[in-house]
């Protein structure tokens, strides 16, 4: 996770015709490192928008760019665009109360999660620590955080592949599933071939440490979902039924970004729970039966393609291919409508 403080705002709208505020709010950050504000980033967006903007609530958070995602993805279901959301009156004070719930946890967190970085740049030390009950009891509820995850992401997918069906089914398209265009990718292996000397004056070596973490126990857990989020439990029954009877792809999207609104803060607790285990961790290899962090080290030769389409830009552009088609994926808000309710 990366720590870079911040600030967390949301700015609002004055409508030009009765000066009234509309619900329309942005929900954006200004980094420490940026050395910016708030009042700042108002005049930047003030310069694109005609309606008067005001700032409604500011709040400094660590970690504020995984925050702001955190945020952006629990109130998915009222994502207008971009980083525009319908949030009229209680709305906006709801979302403004979990965003301060959500750095107030960061903050708690903090300890844990600034070990948890620095332990990824140390050497594990080969052996294995045997876990407390308090370290026992973190590893139960990751399971099940991650059991839950597991779950809401299988929804997810069924979902998609049905809004993809209905796409392909209807002539003028889809306005839930967005085609990424087509990515350009560097065929190393032609070009090895075909200027071998030249590849082997772009080959560097790369020498990579890294630590990787693994929750133990994973497969063989059962949690129990109902009883434990019984709000997903209710939601993926609803998704289920909805994709039985065929509803229409509208009601499907509206259930996939209220998917996205449950699985948003499942993932936080999961980056919670996981900095805490390898804070716990230290510099062993293991928690017996809890998870295991080992540190390895490699060395790879690879081509430098930075380098040699800065130097060589046409022999470069002769090895691009393009994909046969873009990837397709389900869009994250409501496409510039405002929600049915």
């Amino acid at each position: 996770m990366i720590l870079v403080p911040g600030d967390l705002y949301f700015l609002g709208e004055d409508d030009l015709g009765d000066g009234n505020r509309t619900p329309l709010v942005k929900i954006g950050i200004v980094k420490e490192s940026d050395r910016r504000t708030v009042e700042k980033r108002l005049k930047e967006h003030q310069t694109g928008n005609p309606r008067r903007l005001q700032v409604l609530h500011t709040q400094p958070s660590p970690a504020v760019e995984r925050i702001e995602t955190l945020v952006h993805t629990e109130f998915a279901p009222r994502r207008i665009g971009g980083e525009w959301f319908h949030l009229p009156g209680a709305d906006l004070e709801m979302a403004i109360e979990r965003a301060t719930a959500h750095i107030e946890e960061a903050n708690a967190s903090g300890p844990a999660l600034q070990a948890a970085e620095d332990l990824k740049a140390k050497t594990s030390n080969g052996q294995s620590l045997t876990p407390d009950s308090a370290t026992l009891g973190l590893h139960r509820r990751l399971l099940d955080v991650r059991k839950q995850q597991d779950a809401a992401e299988k929804a997810q997918k069924e979902i998609k592949d049905a809004l993809i069906e209905a796409m392909e089914e209807a002539a003028e398209g889809s306005p839930y599933i967005k085609i990424k265009a087509p990515s350009t990718k560097f065929n190393r292996a032609a070009f090895t071939t075909a200027h071998p000397k030249l590849a082997e004056r772009y080959t560097v070596e790369k020498h990579r440490f890294s630590r990787r973490f693994n929750t133990s126990g994973l497969r063989g857990h059962v949690s129990d979902i109902p009883r434990d989020n019984p709000e997903l439990s209710e939601h993926l029954a609803a998704v289920h039924e909805s994709l039985e009877a065929g509803d229409p792809a509208g009601v499907l999207h509206r259930q996939y970004l209220e998917l996205l609104a449950l699985w948003g803060p499942l993932d936080w607790e999961r980056d919670l729970l996981e900095a805490r285990l390898q804070a716990a961790c230290q510099k062993y290899d293991e928690i017996a039966d809890v998870c295991t962090w080992p540190s390895s080290s490699s060395t790879t030769s690879r081509l430098d393609t930075t380098a040699l389409e800065s130097e060589e830009a046409e022999i470069y552009k002769q090895f691009l291919s393009e994909e046969e088609r873009g990837v397709r994926v389900v869009v994250k808000d409501l496409g510039y409508r405002l929600p049915l309710d």
